[in-house]
This record gives structure tokens, sequence and C-alpha cells, in this order.
């Protein structure tokens, strides 16, 4: 099998490819061979040597592949040799095999093509998570969503209104259609703009992408007893918070990292992908196009990551080398 990891820690262009035997099965596990690497900013702390969970050997890194199962393990149900998949793992997509455990793995849509469904993972399983099962959003609730036209973000506001939930987008950038979200709110003067839309009221939950100063502005426009829900910091800035605005509140502030799920609760986060798949084939999620990259580019596509210039969400296509 090929994959492509890391000489030593650091950037992008400490990725080379190795030739590594092909990995054996276990009971429960199922052989996906892989067509499409989805790619995401985790997966620069993994190369740099800074991720929360612990490497492999080699430190193959990746979080997300599509493909076709090509070989099942003793004691796995539900999965048929060539059936396309989906497969969300903490380490290792980065290869043209994936070895899994088979409660990580997911039949995909006929009409979802492989690339499509290589970007879908992560995304969506994060928004998923995060707002119905740490956020314990509901229908008829307003959920206020910052880095909305992010992937993530993108993914929060089809999710939230297939919840049947209100929803507030923050839009710094003035790029999301109206149609986006209920109501298109800027960044300054957060706070006021989310009361404005909710009646005075505030929002019972908000869904942090971004960090940084808006997380106070974004507490100040909770209703009483209301959620925060954080999954990392975008703007590269840990917030500090009032304690005393949490309390005065009754706020609850929530954390979700959808690789710790992964790796220590994946059946939630794979029943979290299943009900999005089954929205996509509604027609109530619509996953953005993705921008494919060969295999053989992944140090510079992950270099347009780094660098903020990546037009959207970024795939490797495994069948194409570069």
């Amino acid at each position: 099998m090929r994959v492509l990891a890391p000489r030593r820690p650091g950037g992008p262009d400490q990725l080379t490819l190795l030739q590594l035997p092909d990995p054996v099965l276990a009971d429960g596990e199922v052989r996906v061979s892989v067509s499409a690497i989805g790619l995401n900013f985790a997966e620069l702390v993994q190369l740099a040597g800074d991720f929360q969970i612990p490497a492999p050997e080699p430190p193959v890194p990746g979080f997300e592949v599509a493909g076709t199962v090509a070989e099942i393990g003793p004691g796995v149900t539900g999965l048929t040799a060539g059936q396309r998949v989906i497969a969300l793992v903490a380490w290792g997509a980065y290869a043209d095999q994936l070895v899994v455990d088979a409660g990580r793995v997911l039949p995909v849509p006929d009409a979802m093509d492989d690339l499509t469904a290589a970007a879908f993972p992560v995304a969506y399983a994060t928004a998923h998570v995060s707002l119905v099962h740490r956020g314990l959003l509901r229908a008829g609730e307003s959920v206020v969503v910052t880095g909305a036209t992010g992937n993530v973000g993108r993914a929060a506001l089809q999710v939230a209104r297939a919840v049947g939930a209100r929803v507030i987008a923050v839009d710094r950038s003035g790029a999301l259609p109206a149609e986006a979200a209920d109501h298109l709110v800027p960044p300054a003067d957060l706070a006021r703009a989310v009361r404005e839309v909710t009646g005075g009221r505030g929002a019972d939950l908000a869904l942090d992408l971004v960090g940084g100063e808006l997380t106070a502005d974004l507490i100040g426009g909770l209703a009483w007893e209301g959620r925060l829900v954080t999954t990392g910091f975008a703007s590269g800035d840990v917030p500090r918070v009032s304690l005393l605005d949490v309390l005065l509140g009754n706020i609850s502030i929530i954390g979700e990292d959808i690789a710790g799920y992964a790796v220590r609760d994946a059946g939630t986060a794979m029943r979290a992908l299943r009900q999005c798949l089954e929205w996509y084939s509604q027609g109530l999620v619509t996953p953005r196009e993705p921008v494919a990259y060969p295999f053989g580019k992944a140090p510079e596509a992950l270099g347009a990551i780094a660098a903020n210039t990546a037009a959207g969400k970024l795939v490797l296509d495994v069948g194409t080398h570069g």
C-alpha cells in the first residue's frame, strides 16, 4: 500500500510517499480501496507533531476517505465487497488502502460522487455532533453560527435547518447568499445584532467555530440558560471569557472535538453521519463541490490550507498521481 507520511515533524513539505506492506484484517474490520481523501486544517497539526491524539508509526495523517470495500473481515455484517463507502478515522487516511473497524464505515448514496463523499465526513459529523448531540438543538430553537462561510460552518447552517431551527449566520465577508440562513448578521456589535433578530430574547444556542473576540459577544447574545458549543479557534486566538457573564446568564459552555469521537465514541459520530447522509438523499443538505488535487500533490494542497488561500473544500484524488 502507498501512504503519505512526514519524514519528521514539520509542515506539508515533510510529506513523503512510502510503500508499506498491505495491512492484515482483524475480526470486525474491512479493507477500503481509497479513491479520495478529504483534507482539513487539523492535518497540519498532525504533521507538526502537536495533535492531541497520539500518532501511530508511521504517522500517516488524515481523517476522512471515500472508496470501495475491497475485503471484509470475520464478523462483519451489513457491508459487501464492491460497496461504495466513506470512513472516519483519527489517523491514517492519507493512503490508497485503509483497514478500519466496520463501525467507522458507512455506505454512500448512489448520487454522491467519490470526491464529494470524501469531503463529507468531518464537516457534517462535526456540525451534527456539535449542534444535536452536544448542543441539544431542537426544532423551533434559534442558533447562531460563526465561521459560516467555512466548510464546517456551511454544513452547520444546513444541519440546523434540517433540524428545524431558526438559523442566524455571522457573515464577516458578506459572501453568504441571503437564503443560507434565516438571518445574516455582521460580526460588529454581534450581541446586539443577535438580540435584535430574536426579538430581544437572545439565541438558544451558539456554535463558535472562530474563537477570539467573538466568543464573548456570542455569550452576550445568548438567551437565559443558553448554550455555547466550541469546536475550535479558526481565528488562532483561544478566547478568554468572563465566568461572571456565564454565571449571571446561567450559560452552558460545551466543547466538541470530532477526532475525540472518532477514537472514543465512533458510534455517536457515525449516527450523526448516517442522519446527514439521509438528509443528503432528501435534498436537505447540499455539500459544496470540492476542489481535487492529485494524490502526489498533497503538500501543495495542504500549503494552500496553511496559507488560507484554499478555495473551498480540498480533496486528494488517489487515482491521479500528480
